[in-house]
């Protein structure tokens, strides 16, 4: 059974891959008007205020008026070529239909369309171009519409049909279409799954066809029926007429030939659905002026029969704050409103409704489970329900005791319609219940074992059965089982011979799969976005298979094959710490002999490699990173796999750069290079400390787009580590030159960032110490705003850490420091990337000392912490700066920051007394910054020289020379006069004779307007 897509009151525009750019004309839709070419929306023609990603899914919305779009769909015109969770799609409809004020009076604009993505359901007109202005009439519809409901209804004729004993929630648009098709057409089947709430929508068409149109109604309930042949009969009786038990149908298309308006209502046909087809058809023929409207789970089949699908209710999203924003959903109302007549008591409170709409959800959104899971509030309570949902056929069994039988429980729901299914059909379902969600023809067809034809013909029996649901849209067919009925469904598996093998076929289809595309996790595949968005939905099935594997040795070596190719997905989705824990265990089985003999080497390498990097983001375990990194590379180097080199060499630069050997970075990042242009290089690179000619880069047409935004990145941040800053910013800008797309979908996977957010993040760096902090700061704002547009945790977390962070603290922008340091904390708690939670941690110390609620020695730098993040610190508090930091920086191995720390050891010494070597120390700082282009550095030690040299009293011609260096410094600034270091240096020379002329020549290169941005507007 396929669901008829929604027909629009006019033809629509033609579809838009996104609303970017469109240069389309101004849409109207109520009281709005849209101008997709002005990004644009105003209501009553004052402007709404709407976000980016927003705007863009109205304006695809309003292009397919009547359409289903799916998340994939919307996706791909908010956020072009990004791999973004489905619940991004969420969250901006959610914001999109509180701008528009959906659902308040009645109105809507914007439906679910369960399983399948969401429709815009309000009339939209075209009214004409922007320039234009014209105002397009009111639609002949509209005006009807108006007209009709000022006429007077005409009176209610009886209605032989049992009466609604409770209010129908959420069925309204459905009554309106089913009404409709059944006063233009002659049959109307509402087919869907048992529980679904077909017989009230029914009942609910039929009596308003009778009150408004004057239908006389016969109901005729069919669930009774032992056999097709009866169903004729059944009509006959219904009707009060006699007839020939051998062949009623004459006799009652005579009466029904003889009536104005009648609507038959042939209820439950899918026992008898052959006698029904028949009967109806018969009846259409030979009594043209009746209508039929018929309730299946599966449809007739007929000429002249339109079938309407009825879906579940609507459901809330899992982030609802408040009981009033819950009850905009038709679920949460039908379980309110059913617990609140079995419970007197009952009243969802605010705190309550996210336990209501989680239990709303768990149950799909089908009434008859929601009315039985309602009744049982007032037995066991609120959260006794939510704890008891894991057993919900058994829970929910206590329906009105004048329901069908069939009805009264979930279970006898189900039970009904397993009983329709063929052997083959049973066996099938039963599988099925395997797959955790979606799932695609391929999986269909390796866990059920069946022949193409054997597939074909079980799928189309339980879709139209409406035990399975079909989404066709994006062009691959998937299917999909409610959870209710997968549980079912598991129970039967879980009694039957076969679940073992099962449950093995399951496993073996997604290791293929993985196998199949074990390029993809590698970044710059033009497949890599799309693999990665595509497989996100087999998250569930994957942890399901290696859980089962894992508990049984025979089975172990699978489960060990899929973790090891799983890494990238599991990166994708920044699920790092889940993927430690299963590679920790997987290792631990391989190297306690635990596993099967058939475990090969080439899944010991990837888990090696999958564990090195997560345990960077979790834990930070430097020394436990390069034994799993140099394991992998072993094995790799043996086996001549060169994807495997590159992914070992990335990680051990990873280590470099957290354990700040500067050097190492700079020269694996080199490495990187030579492996990545030579892929039967056999050298071995565990040592590879050597000083390589930094100037040696990969060639552009010798690798592909993906290792070469890689290795430009690692060259960018090497060199910029190294402090050649010099060197650093064309590979920086190589990357950001490169088209978004290509950094996009190169970024993510066992590299783990997005490439172009790395890029900017290292660029706002370099061009901070380049003096260009203005500049740095627009780059640091800008990476973090594509890291929270394309919902990356990873990338987030980089942004902020490594750049954002760090460049506010420079400016003396505390502000901006605390709104990106506390965006830094929910991205990595809410991932336990315990990692970059330790700078968050230390960032919000910072702070601390700088409001004056913590003393610098409190806050000082421990032993455990990331080399880079300590000295990133004392960058910004000099009072953190311990003997280890200090030293370092005297050997000269503090790279980027050796200035600024020469300057500490400086101040430190001038603060004990020893006036010689402090200066000395200080002079030495200004003459490295000079000498790796760090303009901020060498402006901060020439500071420290002018403010020291007058507090020892030195010559009036010595303060001169150090106030005329320190001037000729800030005139060679050209922007961030307002940022802190640049305004304490016009303090110090405001008392001196060089002020004037050198503030005159800075305020001369100050732009008119700052490029520096305080607010993040992501």
């Amino acid at each position: 059974m396929s669901t008829p897509p929604i027909r629009p009151s006019f033809s629509p525009l033609p579809p838009d891959t996104g609303a970017r750019g469109v240069d389309a004309g101004l849409l109207r839709f109520g009281e709005f008007d849209i101008s997709p070419a002005r990004r644009t929306l105003s209501r009553h023609g004052e402007p709404l205020r709407l976000g980016s990603r927003s705007f863009d899914l109205l304006v695809a919305l309003c292009q397919r008026p009547g359409e289903v779009l799916s998340n994939q769909d919307l996706m791909a015109a908010a956020w072009p070529n990004r791999v973004v969770d489905e619940g991004g799609v969420r969250v901006q409809i959610a914001a999109l239909r509180k701008a528009l004020g959906d659902g308040q009076d009645g109105r809507r604009f914007i439906t679910n369309v369960p399983l399948r993505g969401y429709c815009f359901v309000a009339t939209v007109d075209a009214a004409g171009t922007d320039a234009a202005g014209i105002d397009v009439p009111q639609p002949a519809s509209a005006a009807g519409a108006s007209a009709s409901a000022s006429m007077p209804m005409k009176a209610a004729r009886p209605c032989a049909m049992p009466s609604l004993l409770t209010s129908l929630v959420g069925r309204e648009n459905d009554i309106d279409e089913v009404t409709h098709r059944l006063v233009a057409g002659p049959c109307v089947t509402i087919a869907g799954p048992g529980g679904i709430g077909k017989t009230s929508v029914a009942r609910a068409v039929a009596e308003k066809l009778s009150q408004q149109d004057g239908f006389d109604v016969v109901f005729v309930e069919l669930a009774s029926l032992a056999a097709s042949a009866h169903t004729g009969m059944a009509i006959a009786s219904a009707l009060g007429i006699k007839a020939s038990d051998t062949d009623p149908l004459p006799a009652v298309a005579a009466t029904l030939r003889s009536q104005e308006l009648l609507l038959v209502v042939l209820d439950n046909c899918e026992h008898v659905v052959d006698g029904a087809a028949d009967t109806v058809e018969y009846l259409l023929a030979h009594a043209p002026n009746v209508r039929v409207l018929c309730t299946s789970r599966e449809s007739l089949r007929i000429h002249g029969e339109w079938v309407h699908g009825l879906g579940p209710l609507a459901l809330p999203p899992g982030d609802l704050s408040s009981a009033g924003d819950a009850l905009r959903y038709p679920a949460v109302r039908l379980f309110v409103d059913r617990a609140s007549a079995s419970s007197r008591v009952f009243r969802m409170e605010d705190h309550e409704a996210r336990q209501v709409s989680g239990i709303c959800r768990s149950l799909d959104g089908i009434p008859l489970a929601i009315e039985l899971a309602a009744a049982m509030v007032d037995v066991v309570g609120l959260a006794g329900l939510v704890d008891r949902l894991g057993s919900r056929l058994a829970l929910l069994g206590r329906g009105r005791r004048t329901a069908p039988a069939r009805q009264q429980t979930l279970r006898a729901t189900l039970d009904w319609s397993y009983q329709l299914l063929s052997a083959d059909e049973q066996s099938m379902l039963a599988a099925f219940s395997v797959f955790k969600g979606q799932f695609s023809y391929a999986a269909a067809r390796a866990v059920s074992g069946r022949s193409p034809e054997a597939l074909d013909a079980g799928l189309a029996g339980l879709v139209s059965k409406s035990l399975l649901s079909s989404d066709r849209t994006g062009g691959a067919i998937r299917y999909h089982l409610l959870e209710t009925t997968r549980a079912y469904a598991a129970e039967r598996l879980a009694a039957s011979e076969i679940g073992q093998s099962i449950a093995w076929r399951h496993a073996i289809f997604l290791r293929d799969m993985l196998r199949s595309s074990d390029q993809a996790g590698e970044p710059g595949q033009p497949q890599t976005a799309r693999w990665m968005c595509e497989h996100a939905r087999w998250i569930d099935d994957l942890r399901l298979a290696i859980d089962w594997t894992f508990k049984r040795k025979e089975t172990r070596s699978l489960g060990l094959a899929i973790v090891a190719r799983a890494a990238p997905l599991y990166f994708s989705l920044s699920l790092l710490a889940e993927y430690r824990e299963m590679a920790e265990r997987a290792l631990a089985q391989i190297d306690a002999a635990d596993a099967a003999p058939d475990s090969d080497a080439e899944d010991e390498m990837h888990l090696c490699e999958g564990l090195g990097h997560a345990l960077w983001h979790t834990r930070g375990d430097s020394a436990a990173m390069a034994r799993s990194f140099r394991r992998a590379l072993v094995i790799a180097e043996q086996r001549g796999a060169t994807t495997s080199r590159r992914r070992c060499l990335w990680g051990l630069w990873l280590v470099c750069n957290a354990t700040g050997d500067y050097a190492g970075s700079r020269a694996l990042a080199e490495r990187f290079g030579e492996v990545a242009n030579s892929p039967d290089a056999t050298r071995s690179v565990l040592s590879a400390t050597a000083d390589i000619d930094v100037t040696n880069a990969v060639d552009a047409g010798g690798a592909e787009a993906s290792v070469r935004l890689t290795h430009a990145r690692m060259m960018a941040l090497g060199l910029h580590l190294d402090g050649r800053q010099d060197l650093a910013a064309p590979f920086a800008q190589r990357m950001l030159d490169e088209p978004a797309t290509v950094n996009h979908a190169a970024g993510i996977g066992w590299f783990q960032f997005d490439q172009r957010v790395a890029a900017l993040s290292v660029s706002a760096r370099i061009q901070w110490l380049q003096g260009r902090p203005d500049t740095a700061l627009a780059s640091a704002a800008e990476a973090v705003r594509e890291a929270v547009a394309i919902d990356h945790a990873l990338s987030l977390c980089y942004a902020i850490a490594i750049g954002a962070a760090p460049v506010a603290f420079w400016s003396g922008d505390l502000t901006l420091a605390r709104v990106w340091t506390a965006l830094l904390r929910q991205s990595a708690e809410a991932r336990s990337l315990h990692f970059w939670r330790a700078f968050a941690d230390s960032y919000e110390k910072l702070m601390d000392i700088e409001d004056g609620r913590l003393a610098p020695d409190g806050a000082g730098t421990q032993p455990a912490m990331d080399t880079m993040l300590r000295e990133t610190l004392c960058t910004v508090q000099p009072a953190l700066a311990d003997d280890f930091v200090l030293a370092r920086a005297r050997r000269g191995e503090s790279g980027w920051c050796n200035p600024e720390l020469l300057r500490l050891a400086g101040e430190r010494h001038l603060q004990a007394g020893s006036a010689q070597a402090g200066i000395d120390a200080i002079r030495k700082g200004i003459d490295l910054a000079r000498k790796q282009g760090a303009l901020s550095w060498e402006l901060r030690g020439c500071m420290s020289l002018v403010r020291w040299e007058g507090s020892l009293g030195g010559a009036a011609g010595r303060q001169d020379e150090l106030r005329s260096e320190l001037s000729t410094v800030l005139a060679r600034f050209r922007e961030g006069f307002s940022t802190r270091d640049l305004l304490q240096a016009a303090q110090l020379l405001e008392r001196s004779e060089a002020a004037p002329s050198a503030m005159a020549e800075a305020t001369a290169r100050r732009p008119a307007h700052s490029g520096r941005r305080s607010v993040l507007n992501a």
